[in-house]
């Protein structure tokens, strides 16, 4: 009888334990009660599927899968999130003096591939070009260059072929070593139109799903990056602009080495970084293929073929986020809404450790 009236205590004993730990990290630990809002977040969200990875100072401090497999053998198609390699790759000869920022665009295009003699790289890297989006080179100007913003995928499709022109590279080879050297192993840049064939190729690859009607139906295997304008078939959305698998560790390999000095110089990093010009799309300010929904965070968010991603960092704590998702919907506002949830608490959370 001794012996369990003594059991009952120590296990009562153990359980008072545990719930003070718990109150704890939710109530006092503030990486306790991010985790715990970010968990709560994902858990409610009834459409997330994917998968998050959060870290702060390099070490993973929350991760959340779909599936079984491991983080870095699950492959998404991040599409946008692709302008911050072309962005850093340009910068870079821009350093070695093989490119001026301000200098028109056509000094560094073959005859066939001209465009408005106004437009800059600045304006190219800053979607503050007035290109219109279709693909069209001759396709008059939307807007005076360097007036207003306006994102254009085209742009960066037009940088792709500066980078060629200027180091006589093609631009996925250029890509390519860039990945290999930050250690981006499980990344790789679309070398096939329809996304079928790509997963043909890279088993790793999740399909990608579209929610509509209350019905999934599995359009990775059907998506193309092609489409007709006046019978003319163009690209959609090329590497430079859009073409980028990568996983979630490979994107948080990326997200430290780039904010920390191991890509670009100061200067040229700066330069990414900088409130260029104000930007409805994504939300805040606009740099060099990267966005700055504010002064707390670093971000840009891919879109395409069912696919979702969202990529962003935190300077003031290290903190890395990165959300990879394979169902879409055609609500733009509440594919993305869980990813902004995420970006808020995560904001908030440093606002609250601010003296």
């Amino acid at each position: 009888m001794y012996f369990f009236s003594k059991g009952r205590s120590y296990f009562a004993a153990l359980l008072i334990l545990s719930l003070f730990f718990v109150w704890y990290k939710i109530f006092l630990d503030p990486d306790g009660r991010l985790v715990w809002l970010i968990n709560s977040t994902v858990e409610s969200n009834k459409l997330f599927h994917g998968v998050i990875l959060v870290s702060k100072n390099g070490r993973v401090i929350y991760k959340k899968s779909s599936s079984n497999r491991p983080l870095n053998e699950q492959q998404f198609l991040v599409a946008s999130i692709a302008k911050q390699l072309t962005s850093v790759l340009v910068l870079k000869e821009v350093e070695k003096g093989n490119i001026n920022l301000f200098q028109g665009a056509n000094a560094y295009l073959k005859s066939h591939q001209k465009i408005h003699k106004e437009i800059t790289i600045h304006n190219l890297l800053s979607h503050t070009s007035g290109i219109r989006d279709n693909g069209v080179l001759k396709s008059g100007l939307k807007f005076k260059p360097g007036t207003k913003y306006e994102y254009s995928n085209y742009a960066y499709v037009i940088l792709g072929y500066i980078l060629k022109n200027v180091t006589g590279r093609k631009y996925d080879d250029l890509a390519s070593e860039l990945l290999q050297q930050v250690g981006m192993f499980q990344s790789f840049f679309i070398d096939a139109t329809p996304i079928g064939e790509v997963q043909s190729k890279h088993p790793k690859l999740c399909s990608s799903f579209l929610l509509k009607n209350g019905e999934y139906s599995e359009i990775s295997k059907t998506a193309t990056r092609k489409f007709n304008i006046n019978g003319i078939e163009k690209v959609f959305f090329a590497n430079p602009s859009g073409g980028l698998v990568s996983t979630a560790t490979d994107l948080t390999v990326w997200n430290y080495a780039l904010h920390n000095g191991k890509i670009l110089s100061n200067e040229m990093y700066e330069k990414m970084i900088s409130k260029v010009i104000r930007s409805d799309f994504p939300e805040g300010f606009y740099g060099y293929g990267i966005g700055r929904p504010s002064d707390r965070e670093i971000s840009h968010i891919g879109y395409a073929s069912g696919y979702k991603s969202t990529l962003s960092y935190f300077p003031q704590h290290q903190i890395s986020l990165v959300i990879l998702e394979n169902i879409t919907t055609d609500d733009y506002e509440l594919d993305f809404r869980m990813h902004k949830d995420i970006r808020n608490i995560i904001c908030n959370y440093i606002k609250a450790l601010a003296p």
